[in-house]
């Protein structure tokens, strides 16, 4: 193959790879893509929010994310997050660039908010034995940390109350658990229209 020379920056096709009759960083690639985008992570948990959406921090959905905003002619492409560009695959060849400036932006994600501001859905109420309630209340903190948060813990006259996050979690673990509990709502507020409730789970020990 004879020896190609770029019509815009004149080097040679020793010296550089080429697409058609341009060098990869010449070539004219109809590709377009935003030159900044924000993404939100949680300053408390590392989080990132994707689509609506708060997952781990992971570099490959950011990566996925970054890819989804371009448009253009390319048959593939990835986000290389420590050089801040995206890769274009033009005609098999990964060498097309453009600059992406990604900033995350600190805040807080639901999660943690919830946390941070004593939210709770459900208060489990353990009476009856101290020792069955000191097992019990070790045994049903283990796992709820597995599945929401809890806000905090209560001793009262002949038990322990436990405030939790999600109530529906509280619901499914009680029926896997096979436990019997008096339950009852209250209703505590409306929120866009949905009626708000806290729910109490009353477990004799």
């Amino acid at each position: 193959m004879s020896e190609l020379i770029c019509p815009k920056c004149g080097r040679s096709s020793d010296e550089i790879e080429f697409i058609e009759a341009f060098c990869v960083d010449c070539y004219p690639a109809k590709v377009k893509c935003p030159r900044k985008l924000e993404i939100e992570q949680c300053r408390k948990c590392g989080k990132i929010r994707i689509r609506g959406e708060w997952i781990p921090f992971s570099r490959e959905r950011i990566s996925e994310y970054v890819v989804s905003k371009c448009r253009g002619e390319f048959d593939g492409a990835e986000y290389l997050t420590d050089m801040g560009v995206v890769r274009f695959a033009i005609q098999g060849k990964k060498h097309v660039e453009r600059y992406v400036e990604v900033e995350l932006k600190g805040t807080m994600c639901t999660y943690c908010s919830r946390i941070s501001g004593g939210y709770f859905e459900g208060i489990i109420q353990l009476r009856g034995n101290p020792k069955r309630i000191e097992k019990y209340a070790n045994m049903l903190a283990d796992k709820l940390e597995k599945r929401t948060f809890i806000t905090k813990a209560e001793d009262k006259h002949g038990g322990l109350d436990i405030f939790v996050g999600s109530s529906k979690a509280v619901v499914e673990l009680i029926s896997e658990l096979r436990l019997k509990a008096d339950i009852t709502r209250k209703l505590v507020g409306v929120k866009h229209g949905k009626k708000l409730y806290r729910t109490t789970f009353l477990i004799r020990l």
